[in-house]
Formats: C-alpha cells, structure tokens, sequence
C-alpha cells in the first residue's frame, strides 16, 4: 500500500515513515504543507494519505482534505491530530476521510483497519419494497459503493449470486412469500452456498432472536441492523464494511437488550467489561473499541484478556477466543430471552 505522509514536524515525519517502511508500506513521500500535500499526491496518486490537522500557517487538514477528494484518482485520507477526536467531532462528520487516529495511537494495525474502508465494496440488495430499495442504491453510490444487483427476495437473491460475486448482500429481515424471517433462512442458504459473501440484514423492528439466530449460524460476515440506522451513513457505511471483510455489526439497541437479559457467567464482568464485551459483539476490533470509550488499546487488550479469563476461554484453542466470548455472550443471551 503506497502512503503519503503530511505533517508540518520534520521529526514526525521521519519517524512515521520508519515506522510504516518497517511494516511493509511504501512510503511515496513525505510533505509539510497543505500545496505540497496536493501537488505530491495528483502527481504519485497514493493509495493512502496520513495527514496531520494543523499545518502551521496554511490551510489545515480539513480543507486538504477536500482538495484531495477533487483529484481525478482521491487517494484515501486518515487525519491525526496530538490532540484527542472530541476536539474535532462536528468537522471529522462531514469530512471526506476514511477516519481519526490520535498520533500516539497511529500504529499500523490502526492505519490497516481504517484503510480497508477504501476499498471499493460491491453489494447486492434483497428488499421487496421498491422504494427503501432504490433509497438504498442511492445511499450506497453516495457512500462509494458498487451496487452489482437487486432483487425483491431470497430466491432472487440466491439465483443472482450465482453469476454476481458481491462482497456483502443487503437483507430484509421480512421478504415474499411469507413476510416473517426470511431473511435469516437466505442468509443460512448463502452461508451454505457462499460462505465468503457478507450478509447484513435489515429490520424495521427489534427482534433480538432473529439476531442471535443469524451471528450463532456463522459468527463471521454478519450484520443485524435496525433500518433506522441506514440514515447514520458513516456508521452504516463502517458496518457494512466490516461485513464484508468478515467482521460482524450489531445494531447497539439489540446489544443492549441481549445484555441487560443475559446471565452468569457474564454476571460477573465489571461494568466496563460488559462495555468492551458489548463493542466486541458489535464488530469492533481493539482499536475502534479504545476510540469509542476513549482508552488506549493497550487498556482495551487488558479488559479483553480479563472477559476472556472469567468466561472461561482458552486463548489458545482452534477457535478464535473473540469469537468464542461473542458466542457465550450470545448463548448466555438467548437463554435469557423468554419464549
């Protein structure tokens, strides 16, 4: 991955490209100000740009940014800042950029993460109402997306799966012919068929079970979300991508019904362990988690390795020891639900 570096501090920009040389990136340059910034990158067209809020006296982050969505070929773009994200919030909103990293939280693993959000996710949509359906090609364009199909149902869908190859596929949760959880029986049947293809399913409303149902069949390329959240683009956008690139996303309104419902062993995790197991089930790695609460991920690796101790998961099985904490939250969860 080619990476340009801006930053108006000499020795930062020296130590990042270290760092980033040393994992593997290929640094194509590194810049000080906001015309150097645009000029490097219409002429070496990096895949990535890092670049830093404030850039002494020129045009800061914000506005380079938006010169760099311009180009013909608009590399991706993650801001950092010495300073925390709170500070930036309303601006880092409406921006067009991948994501935020503190700089003392800039490792590669985090400049991964966001940067798999460039890549150009091809989706196929299964919705019977033709209006919601069309809003969402909209949505997904605006976003980046490529919509490669859509179709009104779940035979539909499968039968289009077999000559389209999309990343991730949009479900309703209630489909033709009987309009109760067909969803969740085509996500099984793709599961079956097309195991790498993500599924997110939408719903009108909460149905916890449906959930559980859906992440227990294949706790990896899953999504369960209330269709209220479609219009939180950079959320809906971020939890369809982590879909598909095999994550799971979980509307936060059913995280929270299934762990207030949920019994021991989870009964006895600390407050902010619920929190982190909470995120874990949500889809979030270390690092968004560490952004959410505001810690650091060394902090969030702790707290993961405590849940991880109480629930009795061996970190060193086959299994994923994140998947197994996500699974026992969700078998202690639907045995909390009433029948």
């Amino acid at each position: 991955m080619s990476v340009l570096i801006v930053d108006d501090h000499p020795a930062f920009r020296e130590y990042l490209r270290s760092v980033l040389e040393d994992d593997g990136f290929d640094v194509v340059g590194d810049v000080p100000d906001a015309e150097q910034a645009v000029a490097t990158a219409a002429a070496v067209h990096p895949d990535l740009v890092l670049l830093d809020i404030h850039l002494g006296d020129g045009p800061d982050g914000f506005e380079v940014a938006r010169r760099l969505a311009d180009l013909p070929a608009p590399p991706g773009v993650i801001i950092t800042s010495s300073r925390s994200r709170s500070a930036y919030d309303d601006r880092i909103a409406t921006a067009p950029v991948l994501g935020f990293v503190p700089k003392d939280e800039l490792t590669t693993t985090a400049i991964r993460e966001l940067a798999r959000l460039r890549r150009t996710i091809r989706v196929a949509i299964a919705e019977d109402s033709v209006l919601f359906r069309e809003g969402i090609v909209r949505v997904l364009g605006d976003l980046g997306f490529i919509v490669v199909g859509q179709v009104s149902d779940g035979d539909e869908l499968l039968d289009l799966l077999e000559t389209q190859q999309p990343d991730v596929v949009i479900v309703d949760i209630r489909m033709p012919p009987s309009f109760t959880s067909e969803g969740v029986s085509t996500a099984s049947a793709i599961a079956e068929r097309f195991p790498d293809v993500g599924v997110m399913v939408l719903s009108h409303y909460l149905t916890p079970d449906f959930a559980l149902r859906l992440l227990q069949d294949q706790p990896s390329h899953r999504g369960y979300l209330l269709k209220d959240r479609v219009g939180d683009l950079p959320s809906f956008a971020a939890a369809l991508t982590r879909v598909a690139n095999g994550g799971l996303a979980v509307d936060p309104q059913v995280v929270t019904v299934l762990m207030h419902g949920a019994t021991d062993p989870l009964s006895s995790l600390t407050e902010r362990e619920h929190d982190v197991l909470q995120l874990m089930a949500a889809g979030l790695s270390n690092d968004g988690i560490a952004t959410e609460l505001v810690v650091s991920p060394r902090t969030v690796e702790a707290h993961v390795g405590r849940i991880l101790d109480k629930l009795g998961i061996e970190r060193c099985t086959g299994q994923n020891p994140r998947v197994g904490a996500v699974l026992r939250f969700l078998d202690q969860s639907r045995a909390a639900l009433p029948d």
